[in-house]
């Protein structure tokens, strides 16, 4: 096996987190385009899949790190430390 395939560099994690970012705006825009009258607050996306909405950022403990929350303008937030048992610890700006 090649070594080189299996390391990652800096460029290609930042690659990554901004293609996943670009996942969960785009989740974002269709959860409010699908369910009506959730044009304000943050959608909640996971993996590339929007499950949820909140009328504002707030409860990280609520969620697992990773989770990303998009707000009406597009901006992302990214759920950081912690765990998934116990949730996050805290929204991160991703822009």
């Amino acid at each position: 096996m090649n070594r080189r395939h299996l390391i990652q560099t800096d460029d290609s994690v930042d690659d990554a987190a901004r293609m996943d970012e670009a996942l969960a705006v785009a989740a974002a825009r269709r959860y409010r385009s699908d369910y009506p009258g959730h044009d304000d607050g943050v959608v909640l996306v996971w993996q590339g899949e929007a499950y949820g909405w909140k009328n504002e950022l707030r409860d990280p403990q609520h969620e697992r790190p990773g989770v990303y929350a998009v707000d009406a303008d597009g901006r992302a937030y990214l759920a950081m430390g912690g765990n998934d048992y116990d949730g996050a610890e805290r929204w991160e700006a991703t822009t």
